[in-house]
């Protein structure tokens, strides 16, 4: 039985194996015809990635064909890739005055991709310019596209411009100044530059600083990029919002999957990037300024309906905050400190901090009524019960509301072991949920204007550091806060403060730095002028000579016993 053997095909030049069934025979000239018609024939189905692939293909075959590089440009313009496509344009149309040939078409792709770059000025130029090259029919789609440019730029620079720039007039001369000194280009060596503004100019890699942005400012941006979409592509906005935050949505790009984890995020990205450039071409067509200019004609009306507006924002924030203050009052005389705390951080910290001095003028006595509210909640826990039974272990601690046996766990960092460094309780659910709280107290303490809100920032961030047991960093954070209620003379958080303090110390079984803290936060009792707290604090130190007493007898006691074994 006879096996059939393929014939080898002769190598030309490449000194590499080329299988059978690899082999085409047709011609560069066929074959790179074939590639353009298969590149036209995705296009229409709008797969532009394959249709580019074609087309480059097809380029690489015949560099100077015009009519791939026009088809190309066209595909390139349909995916938002505005400079390809001009500089793909302008190259055909270079190709055809090399033969002296004007093309319509090629000239109407070089005036649109113009026209798509908001070049309008050069768009028009190039228009105009052809208008007088061609006759007949072919001038009609220049002449079109010269009504459509004049009636742009009508819209950006007629009588909507000039209200816009008297109400932003400062805005404007700012952003130009920004603009400008972008525009300078330094040319002197990075060290020099860095050495002038004292920087270090040591680094080989400069340190870039992560802009943080005030809660306010996000909240307007936000609110800025929804009005956007909306006004330009009315009901869409929501899908191009998804898609924004789709690009880090962890359940679409998931880590375990390495091959499409690359691909949806390159996907998602360049998709969101078309529609952006899309959305400018709009707003550089029409700006929103022009578009508000046209719907309040009347600006009389406009003001009006803007004060009607604010009214109504103002009266409803008043009766938001009104209830706000029933509910803190009422989990104040429940004694409900835990829920008290989580809905007063929950309203100051998301709601209370977007709203301004214009839609809140009475925002700093809400803030003192709140905090202040927050403040005797906590220091009403600190009393002597009439019924107080002394414990055992340690009856200070008992007093401060100390959990006895937390108190024991302290963990001590031993160098060279891995199982006592703190990165080891990121596992844990407790220690993740105090980092990420203190991680938002810290940020809302950036953007704090008023003494009183950094005091409360600063006493949650130490109390957080005591119930996980970081005593160094809570008495740290407490005498910050200490110091700062001295620019509010505020005595009661410089108590609670205090007792902070003297929680950190009591749990170490420091009597003698606890017996002097307790002093300090005697004399602060004193100024509040609260029989209860006074006799609460003189409790403590009553209690904290005691166990000063017996640590001392039992130190002692372990002396003598030491001496008579030797």
């Amino acid at each position: 039985m006879s096996t059939f053997v393929p014939t080898p095909v002769p190598k030309s030049g490449v000194q590499e194996h080329i299988q059978v069934w690899e082999k085409i025979d047709w011609s560069p000239e066929v074959e790179q015809g074939i590639y353009k018609d298969w590149g036209k024939y995705y296009s229409r189905r709008r797969r532009e990635n394959i249709a580019m692939n074609y087309y480059d293909k097809a380029l690489e075959l015949k560099p100077d064909d015009h009519s791939t590089l026009y088809h190309r440009s066209q595909s390139k313009r349909k995916t938002a890739r505005i400079d390809g496509a001009l500089k793909d344009s302008r190259q055909a149309q270079k190709l055809l005055k090399g033969l002296n040939v004007q093309n319509a078409p090629v000239n109407l792709e070089v005036c649109d991709a113009l026209y798509e770059l908001n070049q309008f000025e050069n768009a028009k130029a190039e228009l105009y310019n052809n208008t007088r090259i061609f006759t007949g029919n072919k001038t009609k789609a220049f002449e079109n596209r010269l009504l459509v440019v004049d009636e742009n730029i009508k819209d950006a620079c007629g009588d909507g411009l000039s209200p816009f720039i008297l109400e932003n007039e400062k805005l404007m001369s700012h952003v130009k100044e920004l603009l400008n000194e972008k525009a300078k280009v330094d040319k002197r060596p990075l060290w020099k530059i860095l050495k002038e503004q004292g920087k270090c100019d040591i680094l080989s890699i400069p340190e870039i600083q992560e802009q943080i942005l005030s809660p306010l400012e996000i909240a307007r941006r936000k609110r800025a990029f929804d009005i956007c979409n909306q006004v330009y592509i009315d009901r869409t906005w929501i899908d191009i919002l998804f898609l924004k935050n789709l690009r880090d949505n962890p359940n679409l790009l998931l880590e375990q999957c390495k091959n499409s984890n690359g691909f949806l995020r390159s996907l998602t990205d360049n998709q969101y990037e078309i529609i952006k450039k899309f959305l400018k071409m709009i707003h550089a067509r029409s700006p929103i300024y022009y578009i508000r200019y046209k719907k309040y004609t009347n600006m009389d009306r406009l003001h009006k309906f803007q004060e009607a507006l604010l009214f109504r924002i103002q009266y409803q924030t008043r009766r938001n905050m009104i209830t706000a203050l029933k509910t803190i009052k009422r989990l104040r005389e429940e004694k409900s400190l835990t829920r008290l705390s989580n809905y007063i951080e929950e309203i100051m910290g998301d709601y209370v901090v977007l709203k301004t001095n214009r839609i809140m003028p009475w925002k700093i006595e809400f803030i003192n009524e709140v905090y202040n509210t927050l403040g005797l909640a906590l220091a009403e826990q600190y009393y002597v019960p009439k019924t107080y039974r002394q414990s055992d272990r340690n009856p200070l601690l008992q007093l401060l509301h100390l959990n006895l046996n937390k108190t024991m766990e302290i963990s001590k960092f031993v160098f060279g072991d891995r199982s006592t460094h703190q990165d080891q309780d990121i596992v844990d659910p407790a220690f993740t949920k105090s980092r990420q709280m203190i991680a938002r107290l810290e940020q809302r303490m950036v953007f704090a204007k008023y003494s009183i809100e950094k005091c409360y920032l600063l006493h949650q961030i130490a109390s957080i550091h005591l119930q996980s047991n970081h005593y160094d960093e809570c008495c740290f954070v407490a005498r910050k806060a200490i110091q700062e209620t001295k620019n509010c003379n505020s005595y009661l958080w410089s108590f609670l403060s205090t007792i902070i303090i003297v929680k950190s110390n009591a749990a170490l079984n420091k009597t003698e730095r606890t017996k002097e803290v307790l002093g300090k936060a005697l004399k602060i009792a004193e100024k509040l002028h609260c029989p209860e707290r006074i006799e609460f604090i003189e409790t403590c130190m009553a209690y904290n000579e005691r166990i000063s007493q017996k640590l001392s007898t039992s130190r002692r006691e372990s002396k003598m016993s030491a001496r008579s074994s030797m």
